[in-house]
């Protein structure tokens, strides 16, 4: 009998343990926010491969500037360098996507992307204007955890602005490293339509993160779009007004 009282106990405790122990969904983005990388400012240097349905590839360069602005919020500026058609393009996004543009030098011209514009893709590729300049922090989704293994923590992430592509979002966060794994996305009916996956990273001494890789796949329409960093320089030397409009129209940045 107290053998079976014992076994009771050390359920209970372990039981009980473990609960104590899990992580809530919050936590669990804090800690993915706290394990990347901290920068001011950055300069990258990627290689961006589209392939189409018929497995046709498209391959551009470009140059990324970045600056943290702060509670988890980043300004972005990212000019195509290759091919002749893209070159010049600049999309630039000011904290976190609240003003975005569109530098087109064949015209000469900047445009600001409209609010109902930020969900439509960019340039062909299959990361729409908002997921270029946003984040997936719990100011823009609520979060819960909805399975854990020994692996990963799984996370369901519903928007909260009513005008999102998604019905909910479905991470998949590396329990060891605190890095999402993969991203499923799924439309207003409840469909899979888009994954993202991350097959490629690199870790600090500190343990904290780099994303060196970003595979992005349409379900739907058959296409993927691959991020390759092929050259990464943190905190550099960038003027005080460099994320403007000004910039983008520049021939040189």
């Amino acid at each position: 009998m107290k053998k079976f009282l014992s076994m009771i106990t050390l359920i209970l405790v372990v039981l009980i343990g473990t609960s104590s122990w899990a992580m809530t969904a919050d936590e669990i983005l804090d800690e993915v926010e706290a394990r990347t990388t901290e920068f001011d400012t950055q300069r990258a240097l990627a290689k961006m491969t589209l392939i189409d349905s018929k497995g046709k590839e498209e391959i551009r360069e470009m140059v990324m500037y970045s600056k943290d602005e702060g509670e988890d919020v980043v300004s972005i500026v990212v000019r195509f360098l290759s091919p002749a058609d893209v070159k010049g393009i600049t999309l630039l996004s000011v904290k976190g996507g609240e003003n975005m543009y569109l530098y087109m030098p064949a015209f000469k011209k900047v445009r600001r992307i409209a609010s109902s514009e930020k969900n439509e893709k960019f340039m062909g590729t299959d990361f729409t204007y908002d997921e270029l300049g946003g984040s997936y922090s719990r100011e823009d989704y609520d979060s819960a955890l909805v399975e854990e293994t020994e692996e990963i923590y799984k996370l369901e992430l519903v928007p909260k602005d009513p005008e999102s592509n998604y019905s909910k979002l479905l991470m998949e966060v590396d329990k060891e490293k605190f890095y999402f794994r993969k991203i499923e996305f799924y439309d207003k009916d409840g469909n899979l339509w888009k994954t993202l996956e991350i097959p490629e990273i690199e870790e600090d001494e500190d343990g904290s993160i780099t994303v060196k890789k970003i595979d992005l796949t349409d379900l739907k329409e058959n296409h993927k779009t691959i991020i390759e960093m092929e050259e990464i320089e943190k905190n550099i030397s960038l003027p005080d007004n460099f994320f403007s409009v000004r910039t983008i129209q520049r021939p040189e940045l």
